[in-house]
């Protein structure tokens, strides 16, 4: 099998701007007015990937809703949420604890439907990831996910859902206790990046937050899930990000 790209490879201008799709002078642009992460080396811009796909990810959560359902994609929007967030992927009750601890839970359903081979080793990679920059984006919600989802696929692409309804301490960057945890799980980089995207498109719609934080059944889930795949089927999803993202 074919090894993956290297996350922490170097990339050129002309790879960057290839990677992302856009011109080399927006990559330019916005390195030159610090939107940006990229370094001068000799006069020649270069790019750490992994920090690209970490500045990538966080912008998912603040981008326009047009932006989002682009990444996402005709193929992955036409898969229902209800499909992505099955029953058997709902932690219902997330018992507060240590990170790792909460991790575990968000991983064992992927274990127990025989998706993830070695449970251990995915939630260490959970954790790395956190050791960046944590995933709680604030407002009682976290995103948790690996940094190469090449290294620990998942296929077909699935979301586990947690609810911890009296919160519990994740490192959000707002300081406050997390209690909704949507997890994006992926078989490649592509995939991971259209499931981030559906997610924020999610959380996005008035109330979806508040209720998922209330929920108490797996059915009311399911039923909160139903209603975002009709509005964004009829293009009622708000233009707005409901949660700020801090910048590190």
């Amino acid at each position: 099998m074919a090894k993956g790209p290297d996350k922490d490879e170097i990339l050129t201008l002309t790879e960057i701007a290839g990677y992302l799709k856009v011109s080399e002078k927006t990559i330019i642009r916005m390195v030159q007015s610090g939107q940006f992460p990229g370094v001068k080396v000799s006069n020649q811009w270069r790019f750490v990937r992994a920090i690209v796909d970490d500045w990538l990810s966080a912008r998912m959560h603040s981008a326009p809703t047009s932006s989002l359902l682009d990444v996402v994609g005709t193929e992955l929007q036409a898969i229902p949420l209800t499909r992505l967030i099955s029953n058997k992927r709902i932690v219902l009750r997330v018992i507060p604890g240590r990170r790792e601890d909460v991790l575990e839970q968000l991983v064992a359903p992927l274990a127990e439907d025989g998706l993830v081979s070695n449970a251990g080793a995915y939630v260490r990679r959970l954790a790395a990831r956190e050791d960046v920059v944590s995933t709680g984006i604030g407002n009682g919600l976290a995103i948790p996910h690996v940094r190469e989802p090449e290294a620990s696929p998942v296929a077909p692409p699935c979301i586990v859902l947690g609810i911890c309804r009296h919160g519990t301490d994740f490192d959000a960057l707002d300081g406050g206790k997390t209690h909704v945890f949507a997890m994006p799980c992926a078989g490649s980089e592509s995939a991971h990046l259209r499931l981030l995207a559906r997610i924020s498109l999610l959380f996005r719609r008035p109330g979806v937050l508040g209720a998922m934080k209330e929920v108490r059944t797996k059915k009311s889930v399911m039923e909160i899930l139903a209603d975002a795949d009709r509005d964004l089927a009829n293009g009622r999803i708000a233009a707005t990000s409901v949660t700020p993202v801090r910048e590190n």
